[in-house]
Formats: structure tokens, C-alpha cells, sequence
């Protein structure tokens, strides 16, 4: 609201009421503001075989697993979104015999984009666009991809998807999240929450 300093009828009294209510009125929204993330409930989930560990919104709910290497897949409120995550947990013994140091090396030459290109065979129309090393899921060395692919199974859907792997004790871990293509960026942080919580033994 702006003010005229040629104004002068309004009294310095008038004009401290207003500011006192707007005062209150700004606090009270700031409160709600800064309850509301604190208010939602989430789940903390472990596999009892693997350990690996990841949390929630209340508001997804468990479905069956797709694959038989995945331990736990969730799907996101919204029919038309399709929003959903799984994690999946491979025994890899290949690279036992090296020491932790060579973590790093490993991820790039196993499980950069020429894993994610293998990866990304069991869907049709599967492009990456984006790809990243030295990027970690939970605690082991990994990389990350964002990719559209079309669903093989069922009604055709296009979907984008954002996927973390990393080698961790002779496993691989896995994660990926995606979304009908049109619906994927009002899921994108949500999807970077689950992931962030991903976490195994030592």
C-alpha cells in the first residue's frame, strides 16, 4: 500500500494500528509457513535382508515389486501422475578383491553410462539426458541419470525418470523414480527426498 507524504489527515495512531496488524497478521502466516512441512508424517522402511534404509511421506503407499531384484517400490498420491519409486539390491562380487581406496575408480568404469545404457535396455524408447559421476547414494560411490523411456508393460505411458546407483560392499544399489513425463517436475524434489534418505550398512 502506498502512502502520499502529502497525506496528513491519516494520524500517526491510524497508521500504528495498521502496522500492528499487519505485524500479526505476517507473523501468524510465517508460523503456519513453518508448521506445516513439520506437521507431515513419514515412514522409515528397512529391508531385513539388506539392511538399506529410506523414508517416505505417509501419503505414498507399498505396491508389489516389479522385478526380482527390487526390495521395495512406493507409489505418489495422483492417479493421472504415476508417480513411483523402487530400490533394487544386486549381489556384485567383481570388484571384491580391491581395496575401498578404489571405490572411486570402480564406479567410473562400471556403473557410469555404460551401465545406465544397460540399464535402461528393459524399457522401449529409453534416452538419456542427463548424466553425472562421483555421485553418491547412500554410502557407497555411484552416478546419476535422468531419462524418458516408454513403459513396456501394460498401457503405454511415457515417463521421465531419475536414477542413482552405487557399489557398496559387493551390492549394487539402485534407485529410481519417475513420473508420467508431463507430471515429472512437481515430482523432482520429492524424488531427490527419497533418495536422500537412502541409507545401508557399514
Amino acid at each position: 500500500m502506498k502512502i502520499s507524504h502529502n497525506i496528513t489527515t491519516i494520524s500517526l495512531g491510524f497508521l500504528s494500528m495498521i502496522f500492528k496488524k499487519n505485524t500479526i497478521l505476517l507473523t501468524a502466516l510465517l508460523i503456519v509457513g513453518f508448521m506445516s512441512p513439520a506437521s507431515a508424517d513419514v515412514f522409515q522402511w528397512q529391508d531385513p535382508v539388506s539392511k538399506i534404509t529410506v523414508t517416505y511421506p505417509d501419503q505414498w503407499k507399498r505396491v508389489h515389486n516389479q522385478s526380482p531384484d527390487d526390495v521395495m517400490s512406493v507409489m505418489g498420491p495422483g492417479e493421472n501422475d504415476h508417480a513411483f519409486c523402487r530400490l533394487r539390491v544386486r549381489s556384485d562380487e567383481r570388484f571384491a578383491i580391491y581395496p575401498q581406496r578404489y571405490s572411486d575408480n570402480i564406479q567410473h568404469i562400471a556403473f557410469s553410462r555404460n551401465f545406465w545404457e544397460e540399464y535402461l535396455g528393459e524399457y522401449d524408447n529409453a534416452q538419456i539426458h542427463k548424466m553425472y559421476d562421483n555421485a553418491g547414494l547412500g554410502r557407497g560411490f555411484g552416478s546419476w541419470a535422468l531419462a524418458s523411456y516408454s513403459t513396456p508393460l501394460g498401457p503405454k505411458m511415457d515417463k521421465t525418470a531419475i536414477m542413482f546407483v552405487s557399489h557398496y560392499n559387493n551390492k549394487t544399489y539402485i534407485s529410481e523414480c519417475s513420473a508420467e513425463k508431463h507430471a515429472y517436475s512437481k515430482w523432482h524434489n520429492s524424488f531427490l527426498s527419497f533418495v536422500k534418505s537412502i541409507d545401508f550398512r557399514k
